[in-house]
């Protein structure tokens, strides 16, 4: 299987944006939060938003681009057909933290497929 990142995968329209965050369920950990719903697709989509007062566009686009990574990397384990967003914190978080709030998230929003 092919382990990049389609363009399907990502969620773009602020109309899926405010549905999810209007309608959507939530789990919360220190530095982070996710936001998800269950769509009608066969696949999940993703989006990530950092919060305004996180940094420089360095900071911004780093954290960003680290989570797109996590999701890339373990999109297969994680069940379809959700829209999920990652709302994202500041604070001094390593590559490691920010992996371990990633898969914390995950595990407590139950959207670890069972093998």
């Amino acid at each position: 299987m092919k382990e990049n990142l389609t363009k399907n995968e990502r969620l773009g329209k602020k109309s899926d944006l405010n549905r999810i965050f209007a309608n959507g369920n939530t789990s919360k950990c220190y530095g982070a939060k996710i936001l998800f719903l269950k769509s009608s697709l066969t696949y999940s989509r993703f989006a990530i938003t950092i919060v305004r007062k996180f940094g420089n566009a360095v900071e911004r686009n780093y954290t960003k681009r680290i989570f797109r990574e996590f999701f890339r990397k373990q999109k297969f384990s994680i069940k379809e057909s959700y829209d999920i967003v990652f709302v994202v914190y500041p604070g001094d978080f390593s590559y490691q933290n920010r992996l371990e709030q990633f898969n914390l998230l995950i595990k407590r929003a139950n959207l670890v497929k069972s093998h």
